[in-house]
């Protein structure tokens, strides 16, 4: 869980430095590819309340969702659900289909819990 919080707290404090980020990038190199939070409930349960930044793919979409929305098969995709079953039955999906950086990170309330957040309000 702790490189979920790690992962998670790159994106809170990446957005910070965005105006640094083109300054150090040519000494550094690439920047690696950010941290995709996707909710696997339904659009329901998305719309009443969900991890801040999280897009909704509900879990049986999942493979056709993520390529959709052209995601590279390394880039780390942190999947969640209410208790962690839907977010590990889709995070099996995904690595079967190739995308090694899927990981499911349990349940809404967990999640929130280990980084400190606040869900984002109901339809928002």
């Amino acid at each position: 869980m702790r490189w979920v919080i790690a992962a998670l707290m790159t994106l809170t404090l990446g957005s910070a430095h965005a105006s640094d980020a083109s300054a150090g990038a040519a000494q550094v190199g690439p920047v690696a590819k950010p941290t995709l939070v996707v909710d696997v409930r339904t659009a329901e349960e998305f719309a009443e309340g969900h991890f801040p930044g999280a897009i909704n793919i509900p879990h049986e979409d999942i493979v056709q969702g993520i390529r959709a929305r052209n995601v590279d098969k390394d880039q780390t995709v942190l999947l969640y659900c209410r208790s962690g079953n839907r977010s590990g039955q889709a995070e099996i999906k995904l690595q079967s289909s190739g995308f090694a950086g899927a990981k499911n990170v349990g349940g809404l309330k967990a999640l929130l819990a280990a980084t400190g957040r606040v869900a984002a309000p109901p339809n928002h």
